[in-house]
């Protein structure tokens, strides 16, 4: 019994060797997954420009106050800035007004309106600060007083007669119907209308010294021969003789021969006494 105990227990341990291990497992590779294609390459986009940003502006300038004497504002002051960035412009209704942007400098300023006095004063702008100027200015004076014209007397309407009716006679004839008698003078009417007045005068003598100081005065001789003085001259008259004395013209008349001297006279500038 023990001797088949150790055959059994030797052809066990002897078999040993022999037996079948069973093969190792085959390594499966790993099975990986196959790597995605890669995507279509997509053009950049370039950034957006950004706009420009404006420099800020500048502070250099000039801030002009205008007040009276009470310290109200004045609107409406001309302010005229000469120098190197000339400007100009008109205070508001708060007595303000603003120039920017003006180089560093010295200026002239000059304010002016109608109901302000003129004035100037220099100002200094300095670079990116701007310069505060307050400015009192007196009221304008007041215009001179206009002195009133003397009122101009009233010119009266010249006074017109009565106008006459139209007449066509002969003064020969006239006169020849005159020559009886011997008046020294003889006045004869002819016509009468509005401011003239004409007659027929028969001079058996001389006429003395006359004169018109409202009528124009014209002569025609007629018949006859006489002298009119005029300035301590005498001229000869004769038939067809024409004499013309403006107003204020002192005048005589001689006769000369035996023969009346016959005139017609016009009187122009007083109006006609009468309608004829």
């Amino acid at each position: 019994m023990r001797t088949f105990f150790w055959l059994s227990l030797s052809l066990s341990i002897g078999s040993a060797p022999f037996a079948q291990t069973p093969a190792p497992s085959a390594q499966r590779p790993a099975q990986t997954q196959p790597a995605p294609a890669p995507a279509p390459a997509v053009p950049a986009i370039a950034a957006p420009r950004r706009a420009a940003v404006p420099a800020p502006p500048s502070r250099t300038g000039i801030a002009i106050t205008v007040t009276n004497g009470h310290g109200a504002p004045i609107p409406g002051v001309q302010v005229d800035i000469e120098g190197t960035s000339d400007r100009n412009g008109e205070t508001d209704s708060s007595g303000q007004v603003n120039f920017v942007g003006m180089q560093p400098g010295t200026y002239r300023a000059r304010f002016s309106g109608d109901k302000v006095t003129p004035f100037e004063r220099e100002v200094i702008v300095r670079a990116g600060l701007p310069t505060v100027i307050d400015v009192t200015l007196n009221p304008a004076p007041p215009p001179p007083a206009v002195a009133p014209q003397p009122a101009q007397p009233a010119v009266a309407a010249p006074i017109v007669g009565p106008p006459g009716m139209p007449q066509v006679l002969s003064i020969v004839d006239l006169a020849e119907k005159q020559l009886g008698g011997n008046q020294a003078r003889r006045e004869t009417l002819v016509s009468c209308s509005g401011n003239t007045r004409t007659t027929l005068v028969l001079l058996n003598q001389d006429q003395p010294e006359r004169l018109y100081d409202s009528a124009e005065t014209d002569y025609y001789v007629v018949a006859g021969q006489g002298a009119v003085r005029l300035n301590g001259k005498d001229t000869g008259l004769a038939a067809g003789t024409y004499v013309s004395l403006p107003r204020n013209t002192s005048h005589s008349i001689a006769r000369r021969g035996n023969r009346p001297l016959i005139l017609l006279a016009t009187l122009s500038g007083p109006p006609c006494e009468e309608a004829k």
